[in-house]
């Protein structure tokens, strides 16, 4: 089975350019995931593909059963996830069409998918929430798409699924952060307590509302954010599959090394 799985942001629901082997959706303790897991392949080398939003884009960020999502990728035997975002910018030097490999995550996210159900909970190390050997993997790949890609970075996840006021953004800035997105908790943690490696590629589509620009999201500006979006959707499409193929290989196994301890109910 393969060991290697794509989770599709925004923009990427979809993907016509690989070849589908096979459609499933298994249920877990969590109940099902965000929509069918495709097992796929490019150029003979396997992979699984999961839409984080839904085939249709139909779950909001707080509404994604992200435990869900990962349990049943490690079900299928996977061992490391290569995920997908877009974020707007906190820093004039991460410009839209950017793209960006957090190493950091700051939490402002409540009541989400982030514990088991049955009692148990886990103390979980998270000073590197992020693989660093797979990140060290992506930015080659990003750059022999044409883009520009920022080796690391503090990625601060939003409640949504409203955008953050200026008031919000320029805390985010003061506080020297980089990018803002809505997704990446709890996926992020869940997948270290699952014992999977995983990094991001997020890609800037727009100033964050705290930057002066024409390219942030609002009703003028659409047009320009859209044209960046897409773009960015292309090369993120020619980013994965470069790593499917490079990927192929790739054994690490850092979060199945991570010391947790488990507490179950008496």
């Amino acid at each position: 089975m393969p060991l290697i799985a794509v989770i599709g942001g925004s923009g990427l629901e979809t993907f016509p350019d690989i070849k589908i082997l096979d459609r499933v959706r298994p249920k877990t303790l969590h109940g099902e995931p965000s929509d069918e897991l495709l097992i796929a392949e490019h150029g003979g080398h396997p992979f699984v593909f999961l839409p984080r939003h839904g085939a249709q884009h139909q779950l909001p960020p707080h509404r994604i059963p992200y435990r869900a999502n990962l349990m049943a990728l490690k079900a299928l035997g996977v061992k490391t996830v290569v995920s997908t975002c877009i974020v707007g910018s906190l820093k004039r030097k991460v410009a839209p069409g950017h793209f960006i490999i957090p190493d950091q995550f700051v939490n402002f996210t409540w009541g989400r998918d982030d514990g088991p159900r049955d009692g148990t909970f886990v103390h979980l190390p998270m000073a590197e929430p992020y693989c660093r050997k797979l990140r060290d993997r992506i930015p080659a790949a990003v750059r022999s798409s044409g883009a520009t890609v920022h080796t690391k970075g503090t990625i601060v996840v939003i409640q949504g699924p409203r955008f953050s006021t200026k008031a919000e953004s320029q805390f985010f800035i003061r506080n020297g952060w980089d990018i803002v997105n809505m997704t990446q908790y709890p996926e992020c943690s869940i997948a270290r307590e699952l014992g999977l490696c995983y990094a991001t590629i997020a890609s800037v589509t727009d100033w964050d509302v705290g930057i002066s620009s024409n390219v942030q999201i609002g009703p003028s500006n659409m047009n320009r954010v859209l044209k960046v979006f897409r773009k960015n959707v292309q090369m993120t499409k020619t980013v994965i599959l470069t790593l499917v193929e490079h990927l192929n290989t790739f054994r690490c196994g850092c979060a199945e090394r991570t010391i947790v301890e488990y507490y179950k109910p008496q």
